[in-house]
């Protein structure tokens, strides 16, 4: 290893340890360097754990995003197609089942384009790649498949921590660390499709303001980010709260951004409490649990932030005119069963093996109680 390299990213970490902020040029090229695997791996964790720990800027997460996205994304043209992406960037003190995904179904079968980028679980028990392989989803195909399976109908989701998604460095770094990093946010970002509408949850109230920058200086249009709080306002997720006020930021390109709380009363939900929405033991019982909700019968207070949740998605995708009108659609659509359906037709679509996939997903269905 050449000694100049290795002082001179050494010199970098310590100025981030002195709370230094970096321009976004040299965050690209310092991430560059460790998606390359330049640097040593005590370099690339201590990178990653100073800006952590200083507070990532929207320039320092713009750098780390371009390094990924121009080195290491195998990318797809959409087109036209008007495609919207939702995910949870992980990092929150109150971990929940997984909303994010089951929310992006349901704003599906309402007629979304959803092109997703996920990952397995980081910092929490269960993440999107998990949940969705457990369902019957190809996780680990190949991004022309995703993409065609988002034309086709609706969905798509492109694994974070899969060579066919990000071939260089990212997964090798992802697959290795147990810690909320820069990455929650930046490595989110760089979906293969590129998005230029969104719904993101983030880990902390103060990470919306920055979230939301970085999102408009890497060329979103439109955006929700939002952390939602427990009953006592000490403990949050990454999603739109139901037990709590949710802290929440709005981008339209052109505008000065806005900043709002919300609370739920004022979409006509009862305020539940976080064992309803807790995770439950396995990834398996959520596969269960994630069919019986689509299907329309999922218990009162999951059925209630996986409305208010795709609510959210309809509203930026401009689907419905305001927040409520959005939740009380979503809340009809998992009432009629027709998200179970979609979510059957993405098995069958986003699949390399469908008989596979959709042996899955009936056995889960079964075990649910479900009759097709």
């Amino acid at each position: 290893m050449d000694e100049y390299l290795l002082k001179s990213f050494g010199d970098i970490i310590s100025s981030l340890m002195a709370g230094e902020d970096l321009s976004r040029e040299t965050a690209r090229d310092m991430f560059s360097d460790i998606l390359r695997g330049i640097q040593p791996d005590l370099h690339q964790g201590a990178f990653l754990a100073a800006l952590r720990m200083k507070g990532e800027t929207a320039e320092e997460i713009a750098g780390c995003f371009e390094a990924i996205y121009e080195m290491d994304t195998n990318r797809v043209d959409m087109g036209d197609l008007p495609v919207v992406e939702n995910c949870g960037t992980g990092m929150d003190s109150l971990k929940t089942f997984n909303i994010s995904t089951l929310a992006a179904v349901v704003a599906a079968s309402k007629g979304v384009f959803m092109a997703r980028h996920g990952s397995r679980a980081i910092t929490s028990r269960c993440g999107t790649v998990d949940l969705c392989e457990a369902i019957g989803i190809d996780v680990e195909c190949d991004v022309d498949l995703v993409r065609e399976s988002i034309k086709k109908c609706g969905l798509g989701l492109f694994n974070g921590m899969s060579g066919n998604v990000h071939p260089g460095g990212l997964g090798r770094i992802l697959s290795q660390i147990r810690f909320g990093s820069t990455l929650n946010i930046a490595a989110s970002l760089a979906n293969p499709a590129l998005p230029r509408v969104a719904v993101r949850g983030v880990g902390a109230p103060d990470q919306i303001e920055p979230t939301l920058n970085v999102m408009e200086k890497v060329g979103y249009q439109k955006a929700i980010i939002f952390h939602g709080l427990d009953q006592e306002g000490l403990k949050g997720m990454d999603e739109l709260s139901t037990i709590g006020t949710s802290h929440v930021g709005f981008l339209n390109k052109g505008r000065n951004p806005e900043y709002a709380r919300l609370r739920p009363e004022e979409f006509g939900i009862a305020k539940g409490n976080y064992e309803d929405i807790k995770p439950l033991d396995s990834i398996e019982d959520e596969a269960i649990e994630a069919v019986r909700l689509l299907s329309g019968r999922g218990n009162r207070a999951r059925t209630d932030i996986v409305s208010l949740n795709a609510g959210a998605i309809l509203w930026v995708a401009g689907k419905v005119q305001e927040l409520r009108e959005g939740l009380n659609a979503a809340r009809d659509e998992m009432s009629a069963g027709r998200p179970l359906k979609k979510l059957i037709d993405w098995v069958k679509t986003q699949n390399r093996y469908p008989e596979i996939g959709l042996e899955k997903i009936m056995a889960l269905c079964r075990e649910g109680g479900i009759s097709l």
